[in-house]
């Protein structure tokens, strides 16, 4: 399965890109830093739209939420991929989709005030997917 993004380096938590394969520990580094901005987000849309206080989720929430770590954690491109929304492979199921974009539309621009390190290097990392993508 290919993700549509090619040969794109990948970028660690630290900010360094690597290209090619990586290793295991890498791997699990992006998952975790992935899973660490949907669950802030989760959070934030929650908290605004489910009026749960800061660090607690509803039910509905955290289903999603566990939904989403099991497909970051299966992901068969994370090597090469950038963000679930441009990759070829979807693999939430159309209804958990929508839902995550729900949130994300509402969160987004919110991480700013929660974690704005997070959010500026999100912003940075969509920036330069799309301007990748831009000049194909």
């Amino acid at each position: 399965m290919a993700c549509g993004n090619g040969a794109e380096p990948s970028v660690l938590a630290d900010g360094t890109q690597v290209s090619g394969p990586l290793s295991e520990n890498q791997r699990q580094e992006k998952r975790d830093r992935e899973l660490r901005v949907v669950g802030t987000m989760v959070g934030i849309y929650c908290q605004g739209n489910h009026g749960t206080r800061q660090g607690d989720l509803c039910e509905e929430c955290r289903e999603l939420l566990a939904y989403a770590a099991r497909r970051i954690d299966r992901c068969p491109v994370i090597d090469t991929k950038t963000f679930c929304s441009t990759c070829a492979v979807h693999c939430y199921a159309p209804e958990r989709r929508e839902a995550i974009r729900t949130v994300m539309r509402y969160a987004g621009p919110r991480m700013l005030l929660r974690d704005p390190k997070g959010a500026l290097r999100h912003l940075a990392d969509a920036r330069a997917a799309a301007k990748r993508m831009r000049g194909r």
